[in-house]
């Protein structure tokens, strides 16, 4: 008889409670940074009477939700330690 499938390893903190917290901590960080990020361009082109400073606001933001997403994942799952 042939063998069934062989499951693939899972770790040992397999809590799905835990990868749910992680996907809404992600979507949250990104959410706040890419609004801040708007905001703060929507301020300086109040300010400065430009029209280029939300746009260059919300990239930045951007950028930043991702590399506070790539840290926390990097946390999460305990990539870089020594």
């Amino acid at each position: 008889m042939t063998e069934s499938p062989r499951k693939p390893n899972l770790p040992p903190d397999d809590n799905p409670w835990k990868a749910a917290g992680l996907v809404t901590a992600i979507g949250a960080e990104l959410a706040v940074c890419v609004g801040l990020g708007w905001w703060l361009g929507s301020v300086y082109d109040d300010r400065n009477g430009t029209e280029y400073g939300y746009m260059t606001g919300l990239v930045i933001g951007l950028v930043a939700g991702i590399g506070s997403a790539v840290a926390l994942i990097r946390k999460y799952t305990g990539v870089g330690k020594t």
